[in-house]
C-alpha cells in the first residue's frame, strides 16, 4: 500500500509499505480520506519528538474516515463494506482513567498517527473497540471532522453553557470553526468570534457568528463591552496561543467561564495577574482531547442532522500531492480550516 512517512523530524516521503493485517479483536480499515493537522505538521518539524508520545518512522493521521475490508478472530459486530469513522486514542479500558469513563487520559497510551500507523496510509489496523459506524448520509470528508468535533464538544460540555448565555470564541481555525458550530446548539444569547484575519471572520459568520471582532484592528474588550455588557458568560479559546489565553480571561464577566482547548506549545509561559481569578471569581477549565462518550455523541448529531462539517472542508489534495496540503495548512492564505488528504477521491 501506499502511505506518506514520516521517517524522522524533517524527512517525510510518500512509499509502498507493507499492508498490514489485523490480528484478533481488530479491524482493517481502508482509509479514503485523512485530514491534516497542524499536530501532523508539529512532528514533520520537530515540534514533537518526545518517544513517549510519538514513534518513527510514523504514518501520521488521526483525524480520518473510511470502509472496512477486513475483520480479524472475535470481531463478530462489524463487516466489510460498512462504512466506519475511528476514534485515534486507544484507550485500554483497564486503567482507572478509562473505568472513570475519562479515557482520553488512559494511562497505557496509544494512538493513532503517533504511536501506530494513522490515515496517511491506505489501510489502518484499529482495535474494534474504536471503531464507530458511519451513518450513510454523512460524507467521508465530514467525517474526517469528528475528531477535532469530539474535543470541542466534550470542552462546551465542560463549559456548561445554558440557553441565552452569550460565549466568546476566540479562533477560528478548525477548533474555532467547530466551536462556533457546536455552540449554536445551546442557543446563546449572542455568539461572537474573534481573529487575526478578515477571511476567518467572514467566515465565522457564515458559520452563525451574530458578530465578529478583529483582534489586531480592534480593541477586543471594548467591543466585547458593546456587544455583551460586562463580559462573556463563556469564552472558548481555541487559537492555542498564549495572547489569547490572556484574552480570554478580560473578556469573561465576573463569575463567568472560560474554556482553553488551544494548545500553546511546551515552554511557552503565561504573565498575568494572578487576582484576575480570584477577584473575578473565574472557572478556567483546560480541557484536553476527547472521550469515547464525546465521539459517540458527535456521531450522532452527524446523523440527526443538526450539524453538518462538510462546509468546514475548504481543500481536497491527493496523497501523493501531500507537500502541497503542508504548504496550505502552513501558509494559512484565504480561509483554511481543514485540509484533506484523498486516498479515493470522494464525488
Amino acid at each position: 500500500m501506499k502511505a506518506v512517512v514520516i521517517e524522522r523530524p524533517h524527512e517525510v516521503t510518500f512509499v509502498e509499505v507493507d499492508t498490514p493485517s489485523p490480528g484478533p479483536g481488530e479491524v482493517l480499515v481502508r482509509s479514503h480520506v485523512a485530514g491534516v493537522c497542524r499536530t501532523d505538521l508539529e512532528i514533520l518539524h520537530g515540534g514533537l519528538t518526545d518517544p513517549r508520545w510519538v514513534t518513527f518512522p510514523l504514518v501520521p493521521g488521526h483525524e480520518w474516515s473510511g470502509t472496512v475490508v477486513e475483520i480479524g478472530e472475535g470481531v463478530t459486530d462489524v463487516e466489510p463494506g460498512i462504512r466506519v469513522v475511528c476514534e485515534g486514542i486507544v484507550p485500554c479500558n483497564r486503567c482507572r482513567r478509562c473505568k472513570a469513563g475519562e479515557t482520553q487520559l488512559c494511562e497505557n497510551y496509544d494512538q493513532l498517527g503517533f504511536t501506530r500507523g494513522g490515515g496517511y496510509g491506505e489501510y489502518v489496523v484499529v482495535p474494534r473497540h474504536v471503531v464507530h459506524r458511519l451513518p450513510d448520509a454523512v460524507s467521508f470528508g465530514a467525517a474526517v471532522l469528528v475528531e477535532p468535533a469530539s474535543c470541542v464538544l466534550r470542552g462546551l460540555e465542560r463549559g456548561q453553557p445554558r440557553p441565552g448565555e452569550t460565549v466568546g470564541v476566540i479562533g477560528i481555525g478548525t477548533l474555532g470553526s467547530l466551536a462556533v458550530t457546536l455552540a449554536r446548539l445551546y442557543s446563546p444569547g449572542a455568539l461572537v468570534a474573534y481573529g487575526v484575519r478578515h477571511e476567518e471572520l467572514g467566515f465565522a459568520e457564515r458559520l452563525g457568528a451574530d458578530a465578529t471582532v478583529h483582534v489586531g484592528e480592534q480593541d477586543a474588550v471594548a467591543e466585547t463591552r458593546r456587544l455583551v455588557g460586562d463580559g462573556f458568560d463563556l469564552v472558548l479559546e481555541t487559537a492555542g496561543a498564549v495572547d489569547a489565553v490572556e484574552l480570554a480571561t478580560r473578556l469573561v464577566r465576573p463569575g463567568g467561564r472560560v474554556v482553553l482547548l488551544g494548545i500553546a506549545g511546551e515552554g511557552k509561559m503565561l504573565e498575568l495577574p494572578v487576582d484576575r481569578f480570584v477577584f473575578g471569581d473565574l472557572d478556567v477549565i483546560g480541557s484536553f482531547s476527547y472521550t469515547t462518550s464525546a465521539w459517540s455523541q458527535v456521531v450522532g448529531l452527524l446523523d440527526s442532522g443538526l450539524v453538518d462539517f462538510e462546509p468546514l472542508v475548504t481543500h481536497r489534495f491527493p496523497a501523493g500531492r501531500f507537500e502541497e496540503a503542508f504548504q496550505v495548512m502552513d501558509a494559512r492564505e484565504g480561509v483554511v480550516v481543514k485540509v484533506l488528504l484523498e486516498h479515493v477521491p470522494v464525488p
